[in-house]
């Protein structure tokens, strides 16, 4: 059977033929085609960001993943309809891989006017990614060979006697920049990464009386859709004003809580700004916080290395990166997963699913709730060691989970496992898991990187490592420098409905009644049906897809109406990062094997986009073909 993916890929092939005026892109590029997307090209692109105070100039800038049709070539023809889009709590532009790519393709596959439509995604990437240095991976991609990567950043001796990689080793080139170096990060708040944005959507050229940028965010990134739509921009615009409508993806909308931040609230801010501006408190996340020593730039790099072997590994060969690392808490099932050998698609897989042994309990916490269904792993315990669980006593919940059902009545040990055996993976679909993800586009999403980039080598002298040639032109899949400021602003301004603030070099001004006449969708992984799942009064145009179906008011019916049985009741918190779409036509969007979101969200927002874009060419934002 034909995939749906296939169709949409031979619709985008037909067209650029149809289009002749388009070039081809060059067979060097390759590289730059999603996989499982031919008919998709990414490119990583960075531009002149917001003006933080005391960043060096080199380090103000803006990153983006852009997506977009493979056929019109180095000449991206006027755009229908541009999504911006916001990653979530410690999320990156790769997680959005698929998803954009789904809207991408789904776009070109249908007709606005005579021609083609077409839809380009820009995904913002978060600066402490800017500050990777990731010239070790673009070389270990350029000759095929991860152990460069591992070597440069880990250690030539990471690699312990069992053949497994251990924690970074003094023999690392690679240092970390450290809190000193990166005080400046202090004000990398709410107001530069909107501003950042600006700047993107700077790029975007509307024709007379176009209006067809739509801002999206998941998560946390759907809490800054509130807030930029709210805020008023140097230029005396709010946010709402420069935009066609609004995405939220299992997160928000909000129109805060509060009316206004009380005198001890706002005293409390700018203490905590204070004393992360005087090196009192970290400015960036470093093994702590909710995902503890998954965090901060070692850990990153590790992962960064780890998408490297993905990428140049036969997914069904051993894997040599652990699931467990140094630091991390004990928790239920870590002598199991520090026995058991997997194939890198099933470390894969077990890294970000729920429930990687089902009913075990052997995922980490914060991933129970972060994470999404993947399929799980093909382990069944030795004959004879069934009773042999680990009686490891369970940690202190972080958050509210997602319920998973009663407790496991057996984690698995390691005395359960065939030493001898490496474990493969079960994807969901026939025999396997009726889920919505696949490990292997995961896996797909951390090893991309691609080729075509406009980001060149700067270098910055910093207060404590000195003069550092930062090149981060190899798209990561992890933040290497989360900013501490970014997510405690993230939850300031998205408690208010209204923000007017001037003080001590903080200037917001944030009204959340200003959220009206722009069109709303939503897709979340909750239960809130109806008008009660509308915190915008104004806001009368407003579809919501959630576990229970989907709800539309009159005016969202009359413009885009949608089955009202399409649901996401297969989906999880970030499902959308290993979506499979490839029953797409087949099956209902929500189903496994067709995106809730894709499924749904290209048509609502083809039908309310006005007018054309002329999105900039690769060539005048200096792209190049890095290898």
């Amino acid at each position: 059977m034909i995939s749906a993916a296939f169709r949409l890929a031979a619709a985008g092939l037909a067209a650029a033929l149809a289009w002749t005026a388009a070039p081809a892109l060059a067979s060097g590029d390759a590289g730059s085609r999603v996989p499982e997307y031919p008919d998709v090209i990414a490119e990583y692109i960075q531009v002149p960001g917001g003006k933080a105070p005391g960043t060096p100039a080199a380090l103000n800038t803006a990153s983006f993943l852009r997506l977009r049709p493979a056929a019109d070539g180095d000449r991206p023809r006027p755009a229908n309809a541009v999504i911006v889009g916001l990653p979530g709590f410690s999320s990156t532009p790769p997680h959005w891989l698929y998803l954009a790519s789904q809207m991408v393709s789904r776009a070109s596959g249908q007709t606005c006017g005579d021609q083609p439509c077409r839809l380009e995604v820009w995904v913002l990437q978060r600066r402490g990614a800017n500050l990777a240095e990731t010239e070790a991976l673009t070389e270990a991609r350029r000759k095929g060979d991860p152990a460069i990567a591992l070597k440069h950043y880990l250690g030539a001796d990471a690699i312990g006697p069992d053949g497994r990689v251990g924690p970074p080793t003094a023999s690392a080139a690679w240092k970390p920049l450290t809190q000193t170096d990166l005080a400046f990060m202090a004000d990398w708040g709410f107001e530069t990464y909107a501003a950042d944005v600006d700047a993107m959507i700077g790029r975007i050229r509307e024709r007379s009386g176009a209006r067809n940028i739509f801002l999206a965010g998941h998560s946390q990134g759907g809490g800054f859709v509130s807030n930029y739509a709210a805020r008023r921009g140097a230029d005396g615009r709010r946010g709402v004003e420069k935009l066609a409508g609004l995405i939220f993806l299992d997160g928000g909308p909000s129109a805060g809580v509060q009316p206004e931040p009380t005198v001890a609230e706002l005293d409390a801010y700018f203490a905590r700004v204070a004393a992360l501006r005087s090196g009192k408190d970290r400015v960036y996340t470093d093994a702590s916080g909710l995902l503890g020593a998954i965090a901060g730039p070692a850990s990153a790099a590790s992962q960064s290395v780890t998408g490297v072997y993905y990428a140049l590994s036969d997914p069904n060969s051993e894997a040599i990166f652990p699931l467990r690392v140094v630091g991390m808490a004990p928790a239920p099932g870590d002598d199991f997963l520090k026995t058991i050998r997997l194939t890198w698609l099933a470390r894969a897989g077990a890294s970000f699913d729920t429930d990687p042994v089902p009913g075990g309990g052997v995922q980490m916490q914060i991933l129970q709730f972060l994470g999404q269904g993947l399929g799980r792993i093909d382990f069944t315990p030795l004959p004879g060691t069934e009773a042999n669980c680990d009686r490891t006593p369970p940690p202190t919940a972080v958050g509210t989970m997602r319920a998973m059902g009663p407790p496991p009545k057996c984690v698995p040990s390691g005395a359960m496992v065939d030493p001898n055996r490496v474990h493969g993976w079960i994807e969901p679909g026939g025999a396997g898991p009726r889920e919505a993800g696949r490990a292997a586009l995961w896996l797909n999403a951390q090893a991309f990187a691609p080729t075509r980039s406009n980001i060149r080598p700067v270098t910055v002298q910093f207060a404590e490592s000195g003069r550092r040639t930062i090149d981060a032109s190899d798209l990561i899949a992890s933040n290497w420098y989360p900013s501490e400021r970014w997510d405690f602003d993230a939850g300031f301004v998205g408690r208010y409905r209204t923000l007017k603030i001037d003080r001590d070099g903080v200037k917001l001004d944030v009204d959340k009644a200003a959220i009206a006449g722009v069109p709303v969708y939503v897709a979340r992984q909750g239960f809130t049906q109806g008008v009660s799942g509308n915190p915008f009064p104004g806001v009368t145009d407003y579809t919501e897809v959630n576990k229970t179906g989907t709800w539309q008011t009159p005016e969202a019916k009359a413009v885009s109406p949608l089955d009202p049985a399409i649901n996401a009741a297969f989906y999880f918190h970030t499902d959308f990062v290993g979506a499979d779409d490839s029953r797409a036509g087949q099956e209902r969007p929500g189903e496994p094997g067709v995106s809730a979101v894709s499924g749904t969200v290209v048509d609502w927002v083809l039908k309310r986009a006005k007018g054309l874009s002329d999105t900039p060419s690769p060539a005048s934002l200096g792209v190049r073909t890095r290898y």
